[in-house]
């Protein structure tokens, strides 16, 4: 009966150390690959903010229709205009008023506004550089009264984007090596609870390979449900982030998250078999076990 109780006593220690690693494994890997996602997708968030810059063309009151329509044209053939928006000064001295409340082109006699039509550049081309080269080949049209854009967001934004472009791919190779480290810590502490267990079958006559065989295939079958769990998790998420924020397209490139969710499967797995291997081989060749 005592034997009994014990088997069963350290049947439930071996199956909630067991579920421990689970969690521990999907912790970390749930955490690995949504600072991948954050560094993945970080592009697509700078692309957002960087293509709601508008540049805006104010045309002259003597502009002809003709003329308007010359300009759309060069604008929708040219290669870094994502998308333009014409709003013409009948509608814009209507929006204005709606803002203010007020009707004001009744009390001042005319309408002091003008024709406008603003453009959004392909985010490649949202720096001060390329955008003074886009304005310098609107000049030939001499119709053009203005063309303004906010020059010290721009230089802002890129500035700052690179920065957390930087701190985002150091935060990525930092978690990696520390996501090996708990991965192995947690393995390493599981076997070391069972080397007596390691000695007892090298005793018997049982081979190296034959005693590592069932601790690597354990610790890899539960890093991959782990993989699975924490990926599902991160899915959840992404969908969920998605429908929030439907401005950020997260799911456009499925490629990127075909080779992020293989790498956090191969990783957990590579690690697993790795540590399982080493740890169990360390406790192999020991004399005695303390």
């Amino acid at each position: 009966m005592k034997a009994k109780n014990k088997n069963n006593t350290e049947s439930k220690k071996i199956r909630s150390n067991l579920i421990s690693i689970f969690l521990i494994n999907t912790v970390v890997l749930f955490t690995l690959s949504l600072i991948g996602f954050i560094y993945l997708k970080s592009s697509s968030v700078e692309n957002y903010f960087k293509e709601n810059i508008l540049v805006n063309v104010y045309l002259k009151n003597t502009t002809k229709e003709f003329e308007n329509k010359q300009l759309i044209k060069f604008l929708n053939l040219n290669d870094d205009v994502k998308q333009i928006n014409y709003l013409s000064k009948e509608d814009a001295a209507e929006v204005f008023s709606k803002e203010i409340g007020e009707e004001f082109v009744g009390f001042l006699g005319f309408n002091p506004l003008l024709d406008a039509i603003s453009i959004q550049l392909n985010s490649d081309k949202i720096d001060v550089y390329s955008i003074e080269n886009f304005i310098k080949n609107l000049k030939n049209f001499e119709f053009i009264e203005e063309v303004e854009y906010d020059k010290p967001l721009v230089d802002a934004l890129n500035a700052n984007f690179e920065k957390i472009g930087l701190w985002i791919f150091i935060l990525c190779i930092v978690f990696f090596l520390t996501s090996f480290v708990l991965i192995n810590n947690s393995i390493k502490i599981s076997i070391y609870s069972k080397r007596e267990i390691i000695k007892t079958m090298q005793l018997v006559g049982a081979t190296s390979s034959f005693i590592r065989k069932p601790f690597i295939w354990t610790y890899v079958k539960i890093s991959f449900f782990s993989s699975i769990t924490s990926l599902v998790l991160l899915l959840i998420l992404i969908l969920q982030l998605s429908t929030q924020i439907e401005e950020i397209d997260f799911i456009t490139k499925i490629n990127d998250l075909i080779i992020l969710f293989s790498f956090t499967i191969l990783f957990g797995i590579l690690t697993s078999f790795i540590s399982s291997f080493f740890v169990t081989q360390r406790y192999l060749k020991l004399k005695f076990v303390r």
